[in-house]
């Protein structure tokens, strides 16, 4: 039985066993008449091994069939590219085997609403490989945004992508095209409008940020946080930092009288201190400087007793 037939005994199905006034207005007609069946142009390089041959459109006045006629696989008119008149209410494309719509909802009972992505290795697009895996950094699917310009839609400006990290599980990663070539951190070229992987979330739950993003390009800062922040672990810099110190060490010193003095150690400053009085309150606290930052920390106190100072050392 043909697509035809099939769609023709289903509507009829459908409107003998609805209500009337529940009737779609597609079912108005048959399926025969709301769907359009055009050949899919398989006069191109590489369309032999794309047996798709069928286009199936609803509604879709854009797509015309003179515009149909002239849709090919790598088509060197670029008028009848898919990102110039692809704005349809519902068309397969046989030549791209591809579903063009305008909006999807997915609503389910009592269980997820699921968008499945999904890759195989082997001859694209009808033979899978089921003695291979994809390798490491493959990119299994995406959902990717493009815009429109003067010659129609875009390519991807930006994109979430799930990426292969072993047999059993892979990374989610986010990338944008930058608008200029260059090389990537880890040595692959990119042009203006490939995308460049800049955060990658690992399977243990590590968010690594500036994945492939180029050191000589790299914005500073490349983290930002408008507003607080907060870490419930240790917080290690590598790096100068710029002119915030960090690697820090808390140094002290004790001493008996009613001052205590604490140096840090060469090529460090210190950003914070204070002490103890073993007698006495304590009457002052003050950073000591013998050059142009703070390399030490005094604290005065009220007796003569044994007195602790402490001091904030940090790498400059």
């Amino acid at each position: 039985m043909t697509i035809m037939r099939l769609t023709a005994v289903f509507a009829t199905a459908l409107a003998l066993g609805a209500p009337a006034a529940a009737q779609s207005i597609l079912f108005e007609k048959t399926l025969s008449d709301a769907l359009r069946q055009r050949p899919a142009n398989q006069r191109c390089d590489g369309c032999e091994d794309r047996p798709g041959s069928v286009h199936l459109i609803a509604d879709s006045p854009l797509l015309t069939d003179a515009w149909i006629a002239g849709h090919q696989y790598r088509g060197r008119n670029p008028a009848h590219a898919d990102n110039k008149a692809a704005i349809a209410d519902f068309w397969y494309d046989g030549v791209l085997r591809r579903i063009f719509t305008r909006s999807g909802v997915f609503h389910e009972v009592d269980d997820p609403a699921d968008v499945r992505l999904g890759r195989a290795p082997g001859h694209y697009p009808n033979s899978p490989d089921f003695t291979m895996l994809l390798g490491e950094g493959t990119t299994v699917g995406q959902i990717g945004f493009d815009k429109w310009t003067h010659d129609g839609f875009s390519s991807y400006f930006a994109a979430m992508q799930g990426t292969v990290r072993d047999d059993q599980t892979g990374y989610l990663v986010l990338a944008t095209a930058m608008g200029q070539s260059g090389i990537t951190r880890t040595g692959s070229r990119f042009d203006r409008d490939d995308l460049v992987r800049h955060v990658r979330l690992h399977p243990s739950g590590q968010l690594e940020i500036g994945f492939e993003t180029p050191a000589e390009e790299r914005i500073d800062p490349l983290l930002l946080v408008r507003g607080a922040a907060a870490t419930e672990g240790a917080l290690r810099v590598n790096g100068t930092g710029g002119n915030v110190p960090h690697a820090c060490t808390v140094r002290n010193a004790t001493s008996r009288g009613r001052e205590a003095r604490v140096s840090c150690e060469p090529a460090e400053m210190a950003i914070s201190g204070g002490g103890t009085c073993e007698k006495g309150d304590l009457k002052g606290s003050r950073p000591l400087q013998a050059g142009t930052s703070p390399n030490g920390w005094e604290v005065s106190c009220g007796r003569s007793a044994q007195q602790t100072a402490y001091a904030v050392c940090c790498a400059q």
